[in-house]
């Protein structure tokens, strides 16, 4: 199901228009699984932040906090987590 929500979210960004500055909030950190290609525990800001790379744009992750200022990024991703009982 990752893979699925990674590609939709990829599809949002404009990659015609060339490369954007991407900022991807990681609001929890503690959401992390096992990156078989890695080998190791990745959070989900790895991914998406690999993928964006990848498409040739500048990505800055910023964990827990969202930057006070936002205008200078073309776009913002903010992963929120999951709800833990």
């Amino acid at each position: 199901m990752r893979p699925f929500v990674v590609l939709a979210m990829l599809a949002l960004v404009p990659a015609i228009a060339g490369a954007a500055s991407i900022c991807v909030w990681n609001y929890d950190t503690l959401d992390r699984f096992f990156d078989p290609a890695r080998a190791e525990s990745v959070d989900c800001a790895a991914n998406v932040a690999a993928g964006l790379t990848a498409l040739g744009h500048t990505v800055t992750v910023s964990n827990t906090t969202l930057p006070t200022d936002i205008s200078g990024y073309d776009a913002v991703f903010c992963l929120m987590g999951w709800y833990r009982c």
